[in-house]
């Protein structure tokens, strides 16, 4: 009897601590969504349209729209490589979650500002290598939906020569 009373007590602890984290989850700040997509992206290193287990990894951070403009691209590009094999396909290469096209090998979040169910966040973005540092700050664009927070466009702050564009949703097709 004793037994079955410890694991019931057992189940209902958690039960509880995972409603906790699913609420946290609902009710996590654009900076904390900000800094999760920061982690995963500088751990994939993505160059290029993100892979599909990327692509699922990530899609719980971003609007629905994007991930359908990710899916559309994929599509097309997939397409572009058979019709053309020896050319090089569209989103082959180079950065779409920032603007620079190497991309960042590390991130330091900066100011946030809030406005009723639109968010923006600053991130300073470092992409280093053998030799050298380049230095430059992106703004991560988000929406509430559904009581929780959402990346709905990344901004490319930087100054390039060679850009995809002004934001994540201009690189990607419409």
């Amino acid at each position: 009897m004793s037994r079955n009373r410890i694991a019931i007590q057992l189940i209902a602890i958690v039960l509880l601590a995972a409603s906790g984290f699913i609420k946290a989850q609902t009710g996590a700040s654009p900076a904390a969504v900000t800094n999760s997509f920061y982690k995963k992206y500088i751990e994939y290193q993505m160059r290029g349209l993100p892979t599909e287990k990327q692509v699922k990894s990530l899609t719980p951070l971003f609007s629905s729209e994007i991930v359908k403009m990710i899916a559309t691209d994929r599509v097309e590009q997939t397409k572009f490589i058979k019709e053309h094999p020896d050319e090089k396909p569209p989103w082959i290469e180079g950065d779409l979650f920032s603007s620079l096209t190497e991309g960042a090998t590390s991130y330091k979040l900066g100011k946030s500002r809030i406005e009723k169910t639109r968010a923006e966040v600053d991130v300073n973005l470092v992409y280093k290598d053998k030799s050298d540092a380049t230095e430059w700050m992106d703004t991560v664009v988000l929406t509430k939906t559904n009581g929780k927070w959402i990346i709905s466009d990344i901004l490319y702050k930087g100054n390039w020569a060679f850009m995809n564009g002004a934001s994540l949703r201009a690189s990607l097709s419409n």
